[in-house]
């Protein structure tokens, strides 16, 4: 159940591995599978929705899966292994995989309900939100985290005066630390997004439409359209409907497995660990994991993701992997800064292991402290070049 990319990927692993079995992908929204990171591009009028698109119906017939838009879930029996749609049709099923994804995290603004105020986590949301940049002056993003920054990148698109609104002392609070995050800072400012950390909008005015937000503190901001990027929740109704152990999202072990016999759970719904990635890299190997295991119970095990964040945004690019310690940690941390150029590395050591790098501006010797990571190698002595980027 899900048609993104952990549904997707899952249905297309499923095909390879059981060419008999009859495949059938659940998705509530009325479109075909379309990759979710290239919503960004097409808000800032960079792609058209076609070009999101990977997979016709003619693909889905022709590989034997069937894809059912427009079609929501409604309850699930793990018992009988049935499931209900939302019309009253009834199936059964073998093995099941859910891959409902998240929703967008809409905190509890005074005003969030006005028009004008929206979230970005579908096609559709993309395109409401690209028609009223054209007739705005003024945006608001409300979260500093990944989204966000791409989200004000894009609607800098349009020309418009951008604000980006972070309640944490920094930006992308999760991956950078404090230097790390000022010196990303003053690049954005350079571009024409103002940056305003360590506050939060109190509330949203307007009459009919959003006009107004008024900052902890008391700063008052004339928008016409605002963006909250303020995280993901995992969609948890039907696995609670069915008795399935949640928490932060629907609990895996190892194997993808839920508590519920024959039921497997991948992407942004997912909890492996304590963890939901809500990284599309994760989304992916997830899929292919749950559907071996669909297959061949325990033929597949899942160790986890190592995440990558990539942002580039007017020449600022930016890369975070692995454990950044973004507030300290057990890691041995070095650091390299040049705030004039907008470069900034950060490389994070446990027993001369490295488990994590920042990497802003200058990109170079990305690909070899990638590959230390993944392959958990020693260090050694080659910490000074991998630290100023100088492997030629």
């Amino acid at each position: 159940m899900g048609g993104g990319i952990a549904g997707v990927t899952a249905a297309r692993r499923l095909r390879a591995l059981a060419p008999k079995a009859e495949i059938l992908i659940f998705e509530q929204e009325p479109q075909l599978y379309y990759l979710r990171p290239g919503l960004i591009d097409l808000l800032a009028g960079e792609k058209k929705p076609a070009e999101l698109t990977p997979f016709d119906r003619n693909w889905y017939e022709s590989h034997g899966i069937s894809f059912r838009p427009s079609a929501q879930v409604v309850e699930l029996d793990p018992g009988r292994h049935t499931l209900t749609l939302s019309g009253g049709e009834k199936m059964s099923y073998a093995g099941l995989i859910l891959a409902t994804g998240a929703d967008a995290f809409r905190p509890p603004v005074p005003g969030a309900s006005l028009p004008g105020t929206l979230t970005l986590r579908s096609l559709q949301d993309a395109l409401e939100i690209r028609e009223r940049a054209q007739g705005a002056r003024a945006a608001l993003v409300l979260g500093g985290g990944w989204l966000g920054l791409e989200t004000a990148r894009a609607l800098r698109a349009w020309k418009l005066e951008v604000t980006v609104v972070e309640r944490a002392p920094w930006l992308l609070p999760r991956q950078l630390d404090r230097a790390g995050g000022e010196v990303l800072a003053t690049q954005l400012n350079k571009l024409g997004i103002e940056v305003i950390t360590g506050t939060s909008c109190q509330e949203l005015r307007g009459d009919g439409e959003v006009r107004e937000a008024i900052l902890t503190g008391g700063r008052r901001l004339p928008v016409q359209l605002v963006v909250i990027a303020a995280g993901i929740r995992p969609r948890l109704g039907l696995a609670r409907q069915a008795g399935l152990a949640v928490n932060r999202g629907v609990v895996v072990d190892d194997w993808l497995a839920t508590s519920a016999e024959g039921v497997y759970a991948c992407g942004d719904v997912a909890e492996w660990q304590g963890k939901v990635f809500g990284i599309v890299p994760a989304a992916r190997e997830q899929g292919q994991i749950a559907a071996a295991n669909v297959v061949e119970p325990g033929s597949a095990r899942y160790r986890g993701t190592v995440v990558k964040n990539r942002l580039k945004v007017a020449g600022v690019e930016l890369v975070c992997l692995g454990d950044t310690q973004p507030e300290g940690g057990p890691g041995e941390e070095h650091r390299y800064a040049s705030p004039q150029e907008g470069v900034y590395r950060k490389l994070v050591l446990r027993g001369g292991k490295l488990v994590g790098a920042i990497v802003m501006g200058d990109l170079s010797g990305l690909g070899e402290v990638e590959r230390l990571i993944s392959a958990g190698e020693e260090v050694g002595g080659e910490l000074k070049r991998l630290l100023t980027g100088r492997l030629g």
